[in-house]
């Protein structure tokens, strides 16, 4: 029937009789979750058609051809994210329904029985010996799943390391248990169970017969919709000890280097500043400390003598524009990324998503585009840059990054294609993001550039200081620190603020973990910004106090 066609979990409601999908989306070795393929780049059996869909092309079962299978099933069309994300769903050709309120039962549904290949059985068996998984989703829930096993002829025990003496098996039968909610029609929790007596041994000429039993149980857990993904999140493993040590060890930093510029600002500067102060008051008769530092007035020295420097026109000043607005841009974009997540619980959490994070992040992405040719536009014109060269700044604002990411991305995605992996973006998620930055990138950018044009004021000088015609030559044997090599060392400290933090989200990612604490990474972030900020202060000020005006 019509509602029949129409359910899926797009709602995530059911009725008893609906049609439940259940998808396939890749597989690849446990060892190196970054190394995927498309789930039926191994020979399993693949739907004619899919269940309860208009129908596909078919796919002869008895010729494994690669280019064939993947244009059968296809889960509509995958977003952004989903591709860049390496989430490209296809049909089962499973045929599941939604049962009766309250009743548990069993269905076995038979895929196929097909005889190995020679070819085919080597693919099988090179998954067993790199450990293949794969992943599968239903109703928006994943679960995962073991291809074989290696298994001790003699004992029959599977065997967790390599052999010669072991033997590759594959499972052939598999359990999927749904837990459901028949009064809301909801479905709560998946889970896949392989059945070790399933295990067949892998050998070329012999058939192999694939079976799934679906086995619908009502809900008696304390989990409900709402919090049926909790059980994906590992809360102890982000809940640990060095999690929070990680933020007090951050914020320590921001101390001692609080403490640092406090004695600058107060002990260094306090000869000036008390300077300042009596000539504001105009006081003539100074005796005792006032006296001795209007003494010592001419015989200044570090940055008190470069007031007359500080402001000159940097060198390549289009490129250092450019540089500042792109910076702007991936800060803003990643600070509205961390507060969507942040506010996950008002929209729902990004964890729940195959999408929600990386489409997020294309789409500020490319509406700060704007703030980009704010900041580079107003940079360049309140330094004063030469008027013929505002169009070199905004191309290169515009350009500089995009470029960067195009020759990143083409250079994985050859290499990813080159190896047949599923992160492989194909042409029209290409297109697609090209339009992206066509036609909305690149005009909020020229809007931004004529924004930040426009907020200075072409008239008067916008600096406290003239400067001098000719530059004041650099002493000579600065130290290291008072040279271009203190960008080298002064990455430190904002490193030092987070690689506990970065340590939990390259683990999130490599062991496959769900990263879902995101008011740590707000609070890290903010730690970051304050570390950056006084180091560039101390950077800054250690340049000027040697006389080194090329700040």
């Amino acid at each position: 029937s019509t509602s029949l066609v129409l359910a899926d979990e797009s709602d995530h409601f059911y009725k008893p009789g609906d049609v439940v999908h259940l998808w396939v989306n890749k597989i690849g070795p446990y060892s190196n979750p970054q190394e995927a393929y498309e789930y039926y780049t191994l020979p399993y059996c693949h739907p004619k058609n899919e269940a309860h869909e208009e129908h596909r092309p078919e796919i002869d079962a008895d010729a494994f051809n690669i280019k064939n299978v993947l244009t059968a099933g296809k889960r509509g069309e995958w977003s952004i994210g989903e591709v860049l994300g390496g989430h490209k769903l296809r049909g089962s050709g499973y045929s599941i329904f939604f049962p009766k309120e309250g009743k548990s039962e069993t269905v076995t549904e038979k895929e196929c029985t097909k005889e190995l290949s020679a070819k085919e059985a080597a693919l099988f068996e090179k998954a067993v010996l790199e450990r293949y998984f794969y992943q599968l989703y239903l109703d928006d829930l994943p679960v995962w799943g073991m291809v074989g096993e290696l298994v001790d002829p003699k004992s029959g025990e599977i065997m967790s390391e390599y052999s010669e003496n072991h033997q590759a098996h594959i499972y052939t039968h598999r359990t999927l248990v749904i837990n459901y909610d028949g009064d809301s029609g909801r479905i709560i929790t998946v889970d896949l169970i392989s059945a070790k007596d399933s295990l067949v041994p892998i050998k070329p000429n012999t058939k192999v017969s694939f079976e799934l039993d679906v086995q619908w149980q009502p809900n008696t857990s304390d989990l409900t919709y709402d919090t049926r993904f909790v059980r994906y999140l590992d809360s102890a493993f982000f809940a640990h000890t060095i999690h929070w040590f990680s933020l007090l060890n951050s914020g320590m930093m921001v101390l001692f280097l609080l403490g640092i510029l406090s004695f600058i600002l107060l002990r260094t500067l306090r000869r000036d500043i008390l300077k300042a102060g009596m000539a504001a008051d105009g006081i003539d008769d100074i005796e005792g400390e006032g006296a001795s530092l209007l003494a010592s007035e001419e015989e200044q020295s570090g940055w008190k003598i470069l007031s007359t420097e500080v402001f000159r026109v940097p060198s390549f000043l289009p490129l250092l524009s450019a540089l500042l607005g792109s910076g702007t841009q991936v800060l803003t974009t990643m600070i509205g990324v961390v507060v969507f997540c942040v506010l996950g619980p008002l929209h729902g959490n990004v964890y729940e998503s195959r999408d929600e994070l990386l489409s997020t992040m294309i789409y500020l992405f490319t509406l700060c585009t704007i703030a980009a040719g704010y900041v580079s536009g107003r940079t360049f014109k309140i330094w004063g840059g030469k008027h013929k060269y505002w169009q070199m700044t905004m191309v290169l604002t515009l350009v500089m990054l995009p470029m960067f990411f195009t020759a990143v991305f083409g250079i994985l995605n050859t290499l990813s294609l080159w190896h047949g992996t599923i992160y492989t973006i194909p042409i029209w998620t290409i297109l697609k993001l090209a339009a992206l930055y066509g036609c909305i990138s690149l005009p909020l950018g020229v809007f931004g550039t004529m924004l930040g044009r426009a907020s200075v004021s072409s008239k008067g000088h916008h600096f406290p200081t003239r400067t001098n015609t000719l530059a004041r030559p650099l002493p000579e044997n600065l130290p290291f620190f008072a040279t271009w090599k203190l960008s080298l060392v002064s990455g430190l400290f904002p490193f030092g603020s987070i690689f506990i933090e970065l340590y939990y989200v390259l683990t999130s990612i490599w062991n496959y973990k769900f990263y879902h604490v995101y008011h740590f990474m707000f609070a890290v972030g903010l730690i970051l910004l304050t570390v950056t900020s006084l180091t560039a202060v101390l950077g800054t000020y250690l340049l000027l106090q040697y006389e080194n005006h090329y700040w």
